[in-house]
């Protein structure tokens, strides 16, 4: 269980615990006591000193005699469950350190080289410059890999000509063995190139779901580079090779 996650999921317990039916006991806070401990282990680990502290909370008096008044019985329980809050505290703080190092995504999930394009920008959650970095990195590796193609009057192609006339049926660079799916990666890519490379190329976009909108063009730019690779990987080894013996 990410950090993040199980300090919102603690967080929440610890409200919990001042409610009416946690704090009265019975069945009520053996659920609750449960969830806890649940989240401690997804989080922490099952050998997690705060995981045996929270093991060694009680809720009930060590002992009692049938003249014990009810009162402390309910001290007890209240007790017990202000030292499992103390438990939750302290997990919220030890999880609060690893937040800083822990990916923000799963860098496995895309492609290597973009990834490097834009790691720093994801660890810094700067998710403006994440969408407008993807945008450009796809459409300069397209761009590169397929010679600079020109516009008659000798310009680079760029947006939705460049990835139209990559991705066409007689180009070397065109994707799927059948025609449906050709112009299914075709239509893909000039869609990437309108709908988003337009955009994000030109200007850094303000809005609340930055973080998933970032990630999403990071992911479709990561699709395309990942299909290019798996459909023509020695054409481009064969580039980058040639691209490096004539820098040395």
């Amino acid at each position: 269980m990410r950090a993040e996650k199980a300090i919102d999921a603690l967080e929440g317990l610890k409200t919990e615990a001042t409610t009416s039916a946690v704090m009265s006991g019975g069945e009520h806070l053996t659920a609750w006591q449960g969830k806890v401990r649940g989240v401690l282990v997804a989080a922490l680990g099952r050998d997690d000193h705060l995981v045996e502290r929270l093991d060694a909370v009680r809720y009930t008096l060590g002992a009692w005699s049938t003249s014990t008044p009810d009162y402390r019985f309910e001290q007890a329980r209240h007790g017990g469950i202000r030292n499992a809050c103390g438990v939750i505290d302290a997990a919220i703080y030890q999880l609060r350190l690893r937040v800083d190092d822990e990916e923000p995504v799963d860098l496995r999930s895309f492609d290597p080289e973009l990834w490097e394009h834009v790691k720093r920008l994801v660890e810094d959650q700067d998710w403006g410059k994440v969408a407008s970095q993807s945008a450009i990195f796809l459409e300069d590796r397209v761009r590169t890999w397929a010679g600079d193609p020109k516009t008659g009057k000798g310009d680079s192609l760029v947006g939705k000509d460049l990835m139209g006339r990559v991705f066409a049926d007689e180009s070397d660079w065109r994707l799927g063995s059948r025609a449906a799916e050709r112009e299914g990666w075709r239509a893909l890519a000039t869609g990437f190139a309108q709908a988003l490379s337009n955009v994000d190329r030109h200007k850094i976009q303000r809005r609340e779901d930055a973080q998933r909108y970032a990630i999403g063009v990071l992911g479709l730019g990561s699709l395309l580079l990942t299909q290019l690779r798996h459909e023509h990987g020695e054409l481009i080894e064969d580039i980058q090779t040639g691209a490096d013996e004539g820098a040395s």
